[in-house]
């Protein structure tokens, strides 16, 4: 089973290789089975994605965006994977709004694709203000607000949120087991 990675990030790559390790006999294969290509490719929405409709065209946009380079390329995929992270906001009345973090997941097959998410982190408005209203990078933000370099490499905004409880990597992992379901439990999901 040949799974293409629409990145070439640690968190990202490294969640791919547990689900997908985790997952191999329920997806007909076993783990030794499993090759991995990661390639990195262009998402089709800003750096930082700001709302829900962003992150799934983000993600959709990666998976896509790697199907026809591996094409085109005469690269044959089992999986094709894209995966992106950014914000949504609620309003909840006129004067309060609540501003979240969510990883997405996207997976085609070439007949089939689905999306799944991962659960969702409130942002202190002290990160989301200067993404949301100054349009910097969540990447430059939280490097700033941890005093740390290129924590997106790492344990991400997640685990900087959350004292590292749950890490960006994991945040992928859920959305990619969510988005993965129709494939690996496909009775429910056809209705057999």
């Amino acid at each position: 089973m040949v799974v293409g990675i629409a990145s070439t990030r640690k968190p990202k790559v490294d969640a791919v290789k547990s689900v997908f390790g985790r997952l191999a006999a329920k997806l007909g294969t076993t783990k030794e089975d499993l090759i991995f290509l990661e390639f990195e490719v262009q998402s089709g929405v800003e750096e930082t994605p700001t709302s829900l409709e962003q992150l799934l065209r983000g993600a959709r946009g990666r998976g896509i965006n790697l199907k026809n380079l591996c094409r085109d390329n005469k690269t044959e995929l089992t999986f094709a994977v894209g995966l992106e992270g950014g914000l949504f906001t609620v309003e909840r009345d006129s004067s309060a709004r609540q501003t979240f973090l969510q990883s997405w997941a996207f997976v085609s097959s070439g007949e089939r694709e689905a999306f799944g998410a991962s659960g969702a982190i409130p942002l202190p408005p002290s990160i989301a203000d200067p993404v949301l209203n100054d349009r910097r990078s969540l990447s430059d933000v939280i490097d700033q607000a941890a005093r740390q370099n290129d924590v997106r490499s790492r344990q991400g905004t997640w685990g900087i949120l959350s004292q590292e409880l749950i890490t960006r990597q994991a945040s992928f992992e859920t959305a990619l087991t969510s988005a993965l379901a129709p494939f690996y439990n496909a009775v429910v999901y056809q209705g057999r």
